[in-house]
């Protein structure tokens, strides 16, 4: 089961890279018709979309890769939180709780 766990949070953590870096890429693409447009209005130098292109995708893999390894850090936390023993103390307090419902 903790395989399995483990497993759907790097799944997770992949689908996070992927969207990520997919908005970095469409936005260097909307960016680079921006500034071909300005450019063609005389507003702006000219560009290449291999230049626009490559900061975008080097953005979005910086970006990308620091989200999927947030999201999958905290869901392997989570499993191993889960997963370990209750502590004394909270084994203490649950087993005093059934006779804290005999007093009232």
């Amino acid at each position: 089961m903790r395989l399995t766990l483990v497993a759907l949070w790097l799944v997770v953590g992949v689908a996070i890279w992927n969207g990520v870096f997919d908005l970095y890429v469409s936005r260097g693409a909307r960016e680079y018709g921006q500034q071909a447009a300005e450019a063609d209005l005389g507003l702006g130098p000219r560009v290449t979309m291999a230049g626009v292109m490559a900061g975008a995708t080097h953005d979005g893999l910086v970006a990308a890769s620091l989200w999927a390894a947030a999201i999958v850090a905290c869901g392997w936390v989570t499993i191993w939180v889960a997963g370990r023993p209750p502590s004394p103390a909270s084994r203490a307090s649950a087993r005093l709780r059934p006779a804290a419902r005999h007093l009232s």
